[in-house]
């Protein structure tokens, strides 16, 4: 299937390392000129390096999400290189406490800080970037959640909380962009193998007494630990591969939905 990338101005926002990284290769390799965008500048250029190297195109913007001056600073370098976007994936986020603390041990400070870093930072880049789509009259927006934002665990409240808001903000937003050309849709991830969720795992490993390398590890963490319906966790490029579906212009009749690409992790119908 030809997802029509080619050509396509694409911001994949967190795109340094992880996830983010695997998404913003993805449309590298599907053509699309992408935008590396995070905080460091020697991790992001690695990313965009390497999208070259694989014979892609790809800039860099640096800037910190959680604040209206990296923001600022980020759409700026967008519309100074390359005159805005068609393709917004609003992947910055994460947590600031630290481990799985109680939950009524979390500071309000982290609350409205992990709030800051997931859906303020994806309202920043909305506001920067899709009124320019709107104009254009085609664009997409795909917002990166979990699956913790609809299967809640007991550590992780401030960031399960942001991100069930972010599945809740791409539904809104998708009805207030009705028949304008731009869509609006959430993939929800399950556990991603990168190095932080590599190293719990072999943690668990070791304290279970696993043997074997780690293919078997992971086939065994998958069945007993995280009862999954397939012998893998997910890879950076699985995400980057929906994304990429729901970012092309063949896909014009999906909005407002949420994607779980979890490989079975959550046990809810929807």
């Amino acid at each position: 299937m030809n997802l029509q990338l080619e050509g396509k101005r694409v911001l994949v926002t967190g795109s340094s390392s992880g996830i983010g990284a695997g998404i913003a290769a993805v449309f590298g390799a599907e053509g699309a000129i992408v935008v590396v965008h995070g905080r460091d500048d020697t991790r992001a250029q690695a990313v965009a390096d390497g999208i070259r190297a694989a014979g892609g195109r790809s800039i860099v913007a640096l800037g910190d999400l959680a604040t209206d001056a990296g923001a600022d600073a980020v759409a700026g370098i967008v519309d100074r290189e390359l005159g805005g976007i068609d393709v917004l994936i609003n992947n910055a986020g994460g947590k600031t406490t630290a481990g799985v603390p109680d939950w009524l041990d979390i500071g309000l400070d982290d609350w409205a800080a992990t709030y800051q870093q997931n859906v303020v930072a994806a309202v920043r880049m909305a506001r920067a970037f899709v009124p320019g789509m709107r104009e254009r009259g085609w664009g997409r927006v795909v917002q990166i959640a979990s699956a913790s934002a609809t299967q809640t665990e007991a550590g992780l409240g401030e960031y399960q909380a942001a991100k069930a808001a972010l599945v809740n903000l791409t539904a809104s937003l998708a009805r207030s962009l009705a028949r304008t050309g731009v869509t609006v849709n959430t993939v929800s991830p399950g556990l991603i193998l990168t190095p932080a969720s590599r190293a719990w795992m072999e943690h668990v490993a070791s304290a279970q007494g696993w043997s074997g390398d780690f293919a078997a590890t992971e086939r065994r963490f998958t069945a007993e630990q995280l009862a999954l319906s397939v012998s893998r966790i997910g890879r950076p490029e699985d995400i980057g591969r929906m994304c990429a579906f729901l970012a092309s212009p063949a896909n014009d009749f999906i909005t407002g939905a949420n994607f779980r690409v979890d490989g079975g992790q959550c046990r809810s119908i929807n």
